[in-house]
């Protein structure tokens, strides 16, 4: 299992794939279906779906 935060590292965040099994710092727990990356301005979003259709978010 991974955890996962805005404190996170990036590079980590990046290794992280479908199938692998994250937790968030509130909690949720989830294994990765589908990984979505959007970088905005000064910030990068990473979107996790998650296999119950949960969607975990860490911004960075």
């Amino acid at each position: 299992m991974k955890n996962v935060n805005k404190k996170t590292p990036s590079h980590l965040l990046d290794e992280i794939k479908p199938g692998d099994i994250i937790r968030d710092e509130t909690g949720k727990i989830g294994e990765v279906v589908e990984v979505e990356v959007i970088n905005r301005k000064m910030e990068t979003q990473y979107y996790y779906k998650t296999k119950n259709n949960g969607t975990v978010l860490v911004i960075k």
